[in-house]
């Protein structure tokens, strides 16, 4: 098998894994705070209301500090070895809501945080102690199993294929939603009554909760199999070899530490917290919009929908990134990050037209500014919102990768560190601020993100010519030396 065979195959499995782990945390994710409710109005003693929002602040707390010393983890740690013990984390956090208890269910979320941070380094270039552990794991690994060459490609392929698992946890939901409805409908057809879900709003039975998790929890664990048997040898020319490592923990803290104050890493904060906010939005505010809308009562199927949307979305947009980057050079820089500016601005503008102002808080049937959902309009959202982060994570992973060459492990932290608190502070506010918040806010930090971004990328090209020019130079003169 050749080097581009090898790594091509590399970041398959890599997103294969990225596949399974993430079914259950993206998924859950679109359901969580609704969940949560749902367990509350039935059993106020077990957990709190708003639980589902603080967990995931909590999840992002975690993921935080991970991300501030995870470049250091590497230096007595592999990726594969993060990616493992990453998605065992991964796997702990659906495993709880088989026997709810807030106890378990916030010590698993700060375990899931860190998991995240490590996996993303060692994965550092894509792109989400848990959440650190994987995406460390999951930036090495393609470092280490790509050259310059293939990276935008590679990137695109495993995003992709990881974000597959919106469509396969839609797919999970509403086969699930549709036994439990089938099931709700037989009863009332025996007790001659009819629901009155239709003026409520979308709640989950313990049956369905039970089953969607426990369907969560299988697939994770087949994720921690595949990152078990993930090949380990690096590809020749590979941008950073998985070996070698020469740093000490504290040398590495430090050296993350002084990326945290570097010109370039500020300039590029706008484009980080955007991340953190967009993901916060897409991920949790605006699914748990829909379900608290009563409006939607009797469109059961709007959150396996709109997790099929944005998983469309996210692969369509990085199979595009991924073509076009092989024959446009650096399409997946300024080009990209345009069309995902453009993305936040069309899908902002579209949940501020359909959706009540306070519809994050609380159960609402307040009218919306010009139009209810349905099906369709959700599809839409969801596509949008997914292509637009999709190209958002990319061009920020490719330019932590590109603009600090000798740090591209603390860039890639620093990244995940700001977007996780900006993640962070949203969802400890999501209880009390309204949407139109997110819906205006978004566009703006958008813009500005994209003009400091391409002041970076400029400069990024210049260097990276003259890098270039610098090599092709010293092999003529070895050359005219040797003659």
């Amino acid at each position: 098998m050749n080097q581009q065979s090898y790594g091509f195959l590399c970041a398959f499995l890599l997103g294969m894994g990225q596949l399974c782990v993430m079914t259950g945390f993206d998924t859950e994710s679109f359901i969580l705070e609704t969940v949560i409710h749902s367990i509350h109005e039935r059993e106020p003693e077990r957990i709190s209301s708003y639980a589902g929002y603080y967990g995931q602040a909590v999840i992002y707390v975690f993921y935080m500090l991970a991300c501030l010393i995870s470049p250091s983890i590497i230096t007595v740690s592999t990726p594969k070895t993060s990616l493992v013990f990453g998605a065992i984390f991964f796997t702990a956090f659906p495993l709880g809501f088989l026997f709810t208890n807030s106890y378990y269910y916030y010590f698993s979320s700060a375990l899931l945080g860190v998991g995240l941070a490590c996996m993303l380094h060692h994965l550092k270039i894509i792109s989400k102690f848990l959440f650190p552990v994987y995406y460390q794991g999951q930036g090495g690994y393609l470092t280490s199993h790509s050259t310059r060459n293939t990276i935008e490609s590679n990137v695109s392929l495993s995003w992709s294929l990881g974000c597959f698992c919106m469509i396969l946890g839609s797919a999970i939901i509403a086969g699930i939603t549709k036994y439990n409805a089938d099931g709700t409908q037989l009863i009332l057809d025996v007790l001659n009554t009819t629901s009155e879900s239709h003026n409520t709003e979308r709640q989950f039975s313990n049956i369905e909760i039970s089953l969607i998790f426990t369907a969560f929890t299988g697939i994770s664990f087949t994720g921690i199999i595949i990152f078990f048997l993930l090949p380990s040898r690096d590809v020749e020319d590979c941008i950073e070899s998985s070996t070698g490592k020469k740093e000490t923990f504290m040398e590495a803290f430090k050296l993350t530490c002084s990326t945290v104050v570097n010109p370039k890493m500020v300039q590029l904060i706008p484009l980080f917290v955007l991340c953190g906010f967009n993901t916060s939005l897409w991920i949790s505010v605006f699914p748990t919009s829909l379900n608290f809308t009563t409006h939607n009562s009797h469109m059961i199927y709007l959150p396996a929908l709109y997790s099929f949307a944005i998983g469309s979305g996210e692969i369509i947009m990085g199979i595009l990134i991924s073509f076009l980057s092989k024959r446009i050079k650096n399409f997946g820089q300024k080009p990209t990050m345009t069309i995902g500016a453009v993305c936040v601005l069309i899908y902002c503008a579209l949940i501020h037209l359909s959706t009540a102002m306070d519809a994050p808080i609380r159960p609402t049937s307040d009218e919306p500014i010009l139009f209810h959902h349905s099906y369709l309009l959700v599809l839409i959202i969801g596509f949008i919102g997914g292509a637009g982060d999709c190209c958002i994570n990319s061009v920020r992973s490719v330019i932590c990768a590109l603009a600090m060459p000798k740090r591209r492990s603390q860039a890639f932290s620093v990244s995940k560190a700001f977007q996780a608190l900006a993640s962070c502070i949203l969802f400890f506010l999501s209880p009390i601020v309204p949407l139109y918040i997110y819906t205006i806010g978004l566009p703006v930090l958008s813009l500005i993100a994209t003009i400091l971004f391409f002041s970076i990328a400029k400069r990024t090209q210049k260097m990276e010519r003259k890098m270039t020019e610098g090599t092709r130079n010293a092999a003529e003169v070895g050359k005219t030396l040797n003659l």
